[in-house]
């Protein structure tokens, strides 16, 4: 049996954590503080559209700058080595969680945003861990260390959304406030960094020089386009991410407009979306690699994810929208995890890190995107952009459902 060296891998881990737990900390909370008249951040008479526009680009900065910042970083650690720049990653994530509490607490606005446009840019360091794990990790252990790798994930994403929400929420404690959550994943991020400068060390030795090309992302854009195969699991990415983010911004402004939530009901049901990501991620997907190839668990996350959105929209009522969140966060998951695998297919080996590197541009593409949507609420309302997320998913199903045809099913094996 292996074992876990937690001097080596803690701050790995625990960098990943954190990574996990900013994403979904975010979202139970940016609806309420933008949503909400009395926090101060937006003057108590500012018009419903401009509101949405603010809350737009709340969700939008971060994948804005992760588009360029995932991509910088991981060039740097690969040419200056991993712990220097994961260091670098965890000490400005600490800076922008702090800077978000400022703007939460002062109020402002404009710093609220640039503590999330930092931690978009910043968002490398869980790519970075991962790679750190890869390198210390043997043909014995990696198994070992790739599942730890997924708890740690795991972990994240379940508690970030539900400490959002329950820390923000005065009505659970007089003291809690918009700035608890984010001084204390800030709090938890100068304990990484102090733990990565004391602990970890490089296995593997930096080159001592990176090229640095800030347009990078743009050219694996550029390039996946020439790529025929690559090129369509790109359009079809990109229609599911787009589906999936107009589902977790648009139910939390459901659930407060019409169920009136609070900041901890929303982390609560964010909570319990985490919790089917790892359903899905853990378990769902490995018992239909039993049976399915890649493609077809693809495909059937994908139908599953998006017929529960529409039904989401077409029956708002509170309890089928909890149960509908379970299958909407198991199986995008599904969907997830087996379209990264079909990248991963789709070129030879020495392309992987680029294949994988084009999913992870046109996902950042499209929440940028989708944050810009939201300004289309007044028009449309909630319903109906739940409504087009959810078309966008059975559109990405009807693209696989032609890949497969020109494909072969290939069984493969799925990495956690």
């Amino acid at each position: 049996m292996s074992k876990l060296n937690l001097k080596l891998l803690g701050p790995c881990l625990l960098a990943i954590a954190i990574d996990a737990m900013g994403f979904g900390l975010v979202y139970p909370m940016m609806s309420a503080i933008f949503s909400d008249p009395q926090t101060g951040i937006l003057a108590t008479d500012t018009s419903p559209q401009l509101r949405n526009f603010y809350l737009g680009l709340g969700y939008g900065i971060y994948p804005f700058f992760m588009f360029f910042g995932s991509s910088l970083m991981g060039a740097l650690s690969d040419g200056y080595g991993r712990r220097k720049i994961l260091h670098l990653c965890i000490s400005g994530l600490a800076v922008s969680y702090f800077l978000m509490a400022t703007g939460a607490l002062w109020p402002s606005v404009w710093i609220l945003l640039i503590g999330r446009g930092l931690s978009g840019l910043m968002a490398g360091c869980q790519g970075i861990a991962q790679a750190a794990i890869t390198d210390m990790s043997t043909p014995q252990n990696k198994a070992y260390n790739m599942s730890i790798m997924s708890l740690a994930f795991s972990a994240g994403v379940i508690v970030g959304p539900v400490l959002g929400g329950v820390m923000s929420d005065r009505t659970i404690a007089p003291f809690f406030n918009y700035g608890t959550p984010f001084i204390l994943v800030g709090t938890l991020s100068v304990i990484c960094a102090a733990w990565t400068a004391a602990s970890y060390r490089n296995t593997v030795p930096a080159c001592g020089k990176a090229h640095i090309d800030l347009l990078l992302p743009v050219r694996i854009i550029y390039q996946a386009a020439l790529h025929r195969n690559v090129a369509f699991l790109s359009v079809v990415f990109f229609l599911m991410q787009v589906g999936y983010g107009l589902y977790l911004q648009t139910i939390m402004l459901l659930l407060q407009t019409q169920f009136h939530y609070t900041s901890s009901q929303l982390g609560l049901f964010s909570g319990l979306i985490g919790v089917s990501f790892v359903l899905g991620l853990l378990f769902i997907v490995r018992l239909m690699l039993r049976v399915w190839g890649v493609v077809d668990i693809a495909k059937t996350g994908l139908l599953i994810a998006g017929v529960s959105q529409i039904l989401s929209a077409l029956f708002p009522h509170e309890v089928v929208l909890w149960c509908l969140a379970t299958l909407v966060g198991c199986f995008d998951m599904v969907a997830y995890t087996t379209m990264y695998t079909a990248f991963s297919d789709a070129v030879k080996d020495d392309r992987q890190g680029w294949a994988l590197g084009v999913a992870g541009s046109v996902m950042a593409v499209a929440w940028v995107v989708t944050g810009f949507l939201t300004n289309l609420l007044p028009v449309f309302g909630e319903t109906a952009l739940l409504l087009v997320g959810g078309f966008s998913f059975l559109l990405s199903f009807l693209m696989m459902l032609a890949y497969g045809r020109k494909r072969p099913a290939a069984r493969a094996e799925v990495t956690f």
